[in-house]
């Protein structure tokens, strides 16, 4: 027996409400008993309890009304049209007492093509009061406004519950300046189609943490749709949490297709964090969400307590405009290097990053050590020079392979062109997602050093014939014999090796080979025979000190050419219009200033003078 009112009369309430001439309420499918609130004050004047009633239903006697109910649902809570018309959203702000918890199953709590905000009054309070907390399982929160609370906007601790829907129907919710926005510890709750962090045009209404979950098989986003129809987060430190250090373990939450760090229509809304799992959380699948305007991206927390943040799969994301790493494993802002055989443990145990060997419009290879059977994912990549903060931005299409055996994989004709740049994470077969490796130019496949014009007097230059020459009286790669010294540096001294035309006295270099750098003197304008064709860059062996060489592999700027030698390369010069109208560019050290600096790319084929603090070897970029 219903212990407040009986069904026939709840209709016939409902149907007699108040709102605009002639309009019925809005039915609610397949509620057996609905409420409709009609009174935007937090208590009736006269006490309670008031519901049904034509005009002195409120949400909190609503409440109170329902989790007094003997009976079995389904229940529905609705919004009179004349007192919360959606153009004009009507208050209903919260006192001293909070709302209380809605315990009924079974319960929706509809607000849809309704104008409902729910803002505490007494923000003030020492206390930090929830907004509104459902401890039933099933219940489904959808088209409120609820704002200023200095705890939690929306706790939801029963399972099975929804909170918003799709918002092109007006089911979702919108959240802000509240601590929390929604936090979830009800398991297999889905959250979809809300707005959290702005006001009600979208302003920023900021939050601490936007959406936190610490339940297993939780839904945050969908499972299906394109990206951006779930729920947008912005103006948060987090903005999606998964993990408190407090809950007991749980798994299998799913962050699917959330906008976070923007808003609806693509302006910026900046986080912090735009994804942080945490413990005791485990097993996370974060798939197609679009993450903007962060520090950083996803990031998965160092061990704590002894306890690792395994099992995270992170796939087909968009990331642009971080300011740090797009997938942080450790969540320590750097980019972890791989270790021999990956080992270690701690977040995803921390998995070694994918590292692409070639990449040429034709293929893209490369190598995930350790990892045979792994996903590897490709992307496009946010280049900056020197690539420290590289990160991958859209993933490429038909970019996803499986390693071999080895760890080895290849993909045929990328959708890429030359001069982009590529990198790529990798998942194992347990769902541990790695960072991001090292960004790779994309070549058009070959470097060609065509063959050298030598003007008069003095030019530096690379050899680029077939074959070495030797050398004795001649230099018979300029059989008209205008050419008449060339010195060679032996790299790491200040001495060279040396040949003249006219004696032989003071004759130490008796060979040019091809790729070398070498000091010509001309006499007379002369080309030299030859000129090749590289598909691979060519290494060169650098000692500390002075060193002549020639940069066989793809022009870039100097940042990403020297990367390799990074942190040990102290000036770089070059010698450039040969003959006596010759000069030096240089990029100096760190004492030359800025305007002297006048040298910024490293070209194929050109030759360079570097000073080494220790040996090192330069891998120029694939052509």
């Amino acid at each position: 027996m219903r212990t407040a009112f009986t069904v026939a009369a709840v209709a016939l309430a409902l149907l007699l409400a108040p709102g605009n001439p002639g309009e019925q309420a809005r039915p609610v499918s397949a509620a057996a008993l609905a409420i409709q609130v009609t009174s935007s004050a937090d208590t009736s004047p006269t006490g309670g309890p008031l519901c049904p009633h034509v005009a002195r239903c409120t949400l909190r006697e609503a409440i109170e009304t329902l989790n007094a109910e003997e009976g079995e649902g389904p229940y529905a809570i609705t919004f009179a049209a004349n007192v919360f018309p959606p153009d004009a959203p009507a208050l209903i702000a919260v006192g001293a007492m909070p709302l209380p918890e809605l315990a009924r199953d079974d319960v929706a709590i509809d607000a849809s093509e309704r104008g409902v905000r729910i803002i505490d009054a007494n923000v003030s309070l020492t206390t930090a009061h929830n907004g509104l907390v459902t401890s039933g399982a099933r219940i489904t929160v959808r088209g409120l406004s609820i704002e200023r609370f200095a705890g939690t906007c929306l706790l939801v601790t029963g399972p099975a519950s929804t909170v918003g829907g799709d918002a092109a129907l007006g089911h979702g919710n919108r959240f802000g300046d509240c601590t929390t926005a929604i936090a979830v510890r009800g398991a297999g709750t889905t959250v979809s189609g809300n707005r959290v962090g702005f006001g009600p045009n979208s302003e920023p209404a900021p939050v601490e943490t936007g959406i936190a979950v610490a339940a297993s098989n939780v839904v945050v986003g969908r499972d299906f749709g394109p990206v951006g129809l779930a729920n947008f987060v912005g103006n948060a430190d987090i903005g999606i949490l998964v993990g408190d250090d407090v809950a007991p373990p749980f798994s299998g939450v799913k962050v699917h297709r959330n906008g976070i760090g923007r808003d609806p229509a693509g302006s910026a809304a900046p986080v912090g964090r735009a994804i942080d799992l945490a413990q005791p959380g485990t097993s996370t699948s974060v798939f197609s969400n679009h993450i903007a305007n962060a520090g950083t991206g996803i990031s998965i927390r160092a061990d704590f307590a002894g306890q690792s943040v395994t099992g995270n799969r992170i796939e087909s994301n968009v990331f642009a405009d971080l300011s740090g790493l797009a997938i942080d494993l450790g969540a320590d802002g750097l980019r972890n290097g791989n270790d021999a055989g990956d080992e270690d443990i701690g977040a995803n145990g921390l998995r070694n990053h994918p590292l692409v060997t070639r990449a040429v419009q034709s293929s893209i290879i490369g190598t995930a050590e350790g990892c045979p059977g792994c996903r590897v994912e490709l992307y496009v990549a946010q280049h900056t020079p020197g690539g420290a903060k590289d990160f991958g931005t859209t993933p490429l299409p038909g970019g996803a392979v499986t390693t071999d055996t080895s760890g080895n994989f290849a993909i045929a004709n990328p959708a890429v062109a030359p001069g982009e740049w590529v990198t790529g994470l990798v998942t194992d077969p347990a769902g541990n997602t790695s960072e991001f490796g090292p960004s790779s130019r994309v070549g058009a496949g070959a470097v060609q050093c065509a063959n050298v014009t030598l003007a008069p007097g003095w030019t530096h230059t690379g050899y680029f014939g077939a074959e070495p020459v030797s050398l004795g009286e001649t230099f018979s790669a300029d059989p008209e014999g205008r050419v008449t010294a060339i010195y060679h540096a032996q790299d790491g001294t200040a001495g060279f090796e040396r040949w003249f035309s006219t004696t032989p006295m003071g004759r130490t270099l008796s060979t040019v080979q091809p790729g070398e750098a070498y000091w010509f003197f001309a006499n007379a304008p002369v080309t030299l025979p030859g000129g090749f064709s590289l598909s691979a860059p060519l290494p060169v062996q650098l000692k500390a000190g002075w060193n002549d060489f020639v940069y066989i592999g793809a022009t870039a700027d100097l940042r990403d050419a020297l990367a390799p030698l990074a942190g040990n390369y102290r000036d770089l010069y070059r010698f450039t219009e040969g003959g006596t109208g010759g000069h030096w560019a240089k990029l100096g050290n760190s004492d030359t200033p800025a305007w002297a600096r006048d040298l910024s790319v490293v070209e194929a084929c050109g030759t360079y003078q570097v000073f080494l603090e220790a040996p090192a070897t330069l891998v120029p970029i694939q052509p």
